[in-house]
């Protein structure tokens, strides 16, 4: 009977993210497992149902691919197993769960052992899915488990500084390896985009819109009437606001203040200030208690002019 892989760790959550764990023991998706006895079944459903290596889907729900690499924990999978899972020639998916079940519980010191012989794998396995899936090599993967704190969110258990050293002194030991793309830059790509270039980074759309609008603007102030090609529009300042004259090129006109003359409540300009008519009296009276007097008052002033004030017999 083969050996058991020599593992490190929590023997309980595999070394995984402690809100990862709860959500995998809780899904629904893990419960279903429990009639999956044998590893033979683990990895015909890995087969089967696993399309991408995301931790999480919507929200906080841990992946299918996260469940499963937990249901082969819980088999305590040997050494013959293992090789088994990364020499797959069926699915890219069960070879890279193979790397994330070494990853997570393997003892630090044979990382190297059983990661170094695929650095240069150029299988390609897409690793996230939804509207713009992204595909990498399992090269690639390989070499983010180990250069990486995280895999794609998700805390990875931390490597021993000692042997994060003699990790990286071994990559480096590889013809044309760097830190940010590997040795094959990366072969990182979109799924259904031909035209970009293996090794780039697809640009995000912000950077596009921004790139976009930029040159529009650009072009904007080129073939403006009023820019006369030294940054400077009619209003003396900047085309779109300057300091020296704030010019509106959407309204035709400025926005500066206009130059009226400040006349005094003395003089007899257009002007002048006006005394308080006598209509508005209501508004300076008192609020409290100043309304209903002064209604009294015109009522009585009222019935007096109009005979109302006399005795009624």
């Amino acid at each position: 009977m083969s050996a058991k892989l020599k593992t490190t760790g929590n023997e309980t959550t595999m070394n995984l993210n402690q809100i990862l764990y709860q959500n995998i023991i809780s899904s629904p998706y893990f419960k279903s497992l429990y009639d999956k006895k044998t590893y033979h079944e683990v990895v015909d459903e890995i087969y089967n149902n696993v399309t991408s290596l995301e931790p999480f889907l919507k929200g906080t729900h841990a992946s299918t691919a996260f469940c499963l690499l937990y249901k082969l924990w819980t088999l305590k999978l040997t050494i013959k197993q293992i090789e088994g899972l990364i020499d797959n020639p069926d699915s890219p998916h069960i070879r890279a769960i193979g790397f994330l079940y070494l990853r997570y519980v393997c003892d630090y010191g044979q990382l190297w052992d059983w990661f170094g012989d695929y650095l240069e794998d150029d299988e390609e396995i897409r690793i996230e899915g939804g509207v713009r899936p992204r595909v990498v090599t399992i090269g690639k993967v390989c070499r983010d488990l180990l250069t990486e704190s995280k895999w794609l969110g998700t805390i990875l258990p931390r490597i021993p500084v000692p042997v994060m050293r003699d990790l990286e002194v071994k990559l480096k030991a590889i013809p044309g390896y760097n830190r940010d793309g590997g040795s094959d830059g990366g072969r990182m790509r979109r799924a259904g985009s031909d035209d970009l270039d293996y090794g780039d980074e697809p640009p995000r759309g912000g950077q596009v819109r921004g790139d976009r609008y930029r040159d529009d603007y650009d072009t904007r102030r080129r073939d403006s009437r009023d820019y006369d090609g030294n940054g400077r529009g009619r209003g003396g300042g900047f085309e779109l606001g300057g300091r020296d004259g704030y010019f509106d090129h959407r309204r035709g006109r400025s926005r500066s203040p206009p130059n009226r003359p400040v006349a005094s409540h003395r003089d007899d300009g257009p002007y002048r200030r006006r005394s308080p008519s006598p209509y508005n009296r209501r508004m300076d009276r008192p609020s409290y208690g100043g309304d209903r007097r002064y209604d009294d008052e015109r009522r009585r002033d009222y019935d007096r002019e109009s005979g109302r004030g006399t005795d009624r017999r």
